[in-house]
């Protein structure tokens, strides 16, 4: 199924050059500097089961729980001369879930100078972070524990999957055109990056220490449709819609398309394959976007509310059509009616003249 909202004032000689460039670049990430990223993380993580690492790790994580809890059984489990793969993944999980143990771990509070183990530790924890640096998303996706201005930004143009990327570019797509063209090119623009950067300020300040990157236009598009929906969201608007063999379309409020939004965002979270994707940084970015909007409409003023008018020229097609059929059918009287509605939007017509 495919739904396109109209707007009489996108057109060839107007096309939305912003939300069309956003659109290439993050292709162009996904496609050329993201291609193999699977391949790379994989043999990341088997640098890390197949060496000491992971046994050096998840035995200090298991000291860990055991001192925090008491619990024997973590005792009896961390005494375990060798451990299986099944095991060691699970652990690992629970491990990385840990925020508290991962944020020690790397500070160097767990594995101590004066173990026995820690120069070994230390040389495969060095070759494992070499190996993960290879891997975009955890180079240039958006890590709380490491966070830097570069990554607040680069993170926006990478994704965790196909998937991923093709639901953020329809939607990108579908509100970020009308937007581009009823608030204009720079201002749009703007509230792209600053509603993204909000998404990610929120992010971190709820996932302090994290080494989880987040990635994902996810956040800016939020802040897109928080924009679209303050501004445009009682308008009336033409959606296309096209269900392969039959294809018309109907007139419904702008805001129809947030809940649309949230629909695919819960998609992904319970049916979705598990990726770098935080759903709370989309609360940061639809937020902010709404405040945007709310700031253009009062101080800026700077929002066309006749995005959504319908073009004169379809109107015009449009009546000539209903007063042919009307002539099909020899209703002159109502045909003349309509025609004298297109004479006095264009008196030159000549089609009308006849």
């Amino acid at each position: 199924m495919l739904i396109v909202p109209l707007s009489g004032k996108i057109t060839w000689r107007n096309p939305p050059w912003v939300t069309i460039g956003i659109i290439l670049i993050n292709c162009f990430v996904f496609f050329v500097f993201q291609s193999g990223e699977d391949i790379r993380y994989r043999e990341a993580m088997s640098f890390y089961f197949e060496s000491d690492l992971a046994r050096i790790e998840i035995s200090g994580y298991l000291a860990y729980l055991e001192t925090r809890t008491g619990d024997r059984k973590i005792a009896l489990l961390r005494n375990q001369k060798k451990m299986d793969m099944e095991t060691l993944v699970q652990l690992y999980g629970s491990m990385q879930r840990d925020r508290d143990f991962v944020q020690k771990l790397h500070s160097g509070e767990i594995i101590l100078p004066q173990d026995d183990q820690y120069e070994t530790w230390k040389e495969l924890r060095n070759s494992y972070e070499e190996r993960l640096s290879r891997v975009i998303s955890q180079r240039y996706g958006f890590i709380p524990a490491r966070m830097n201005f570069l990554t607040a930004f680069t993170y926006m143009f990478l994704h965790g999957g196909f998937m991923h990327l093709l639901g953020n570019m329809i939607f990108l797509w579908l509100v970020g055109c009308v937007l581009e063209t009823g608030w204009g090119r720079p201002v749009y623009a703007g509230t792209y990056l600053v509603t993204g950067l909000c998404a990610a300020g929120l992010f971190a300040l709820l996932n302090m220490g994290s080494h989880i990157p987040l990635v994902g236009a996810s956040g800016a598009i939020s802040g897109i449709i928080g924009a679209y929906t303050v501004s445009y969201g009682k308008s009336r608007i033409k959606i296309f819609y096209s269900l392969g063999f039959y294809f018309d379309y109907i007139k419904v409020r702008a805001i129809f398309l947030l809940p649309a939004w949230i629909a695919k965002e819960l998609f992904q979270l319970f049916l979705g394959p598990e990726s770098g994707v935080a759903y709370v940084a989309h609360v940061g970015g639809l937020t902010s976007g709404a405040l945007l909007a709310v700031l253009n409409l009062k101080v800026l003023g700077m929002v066309d509310k006749e995005v959504f008018a319908e073009d004169p020229k379809e109107r015009m097609s449009a009546l000539q059509q209903e007063a042919f059929r009307l002539m099909e059918d020899l209703d002159m009287n109502g045909a003349r009616h309509v025609l004298k509605q297109v004479l006095e939007m264009d008196p030159a017509n000549r089609s009308a003249l006849i």
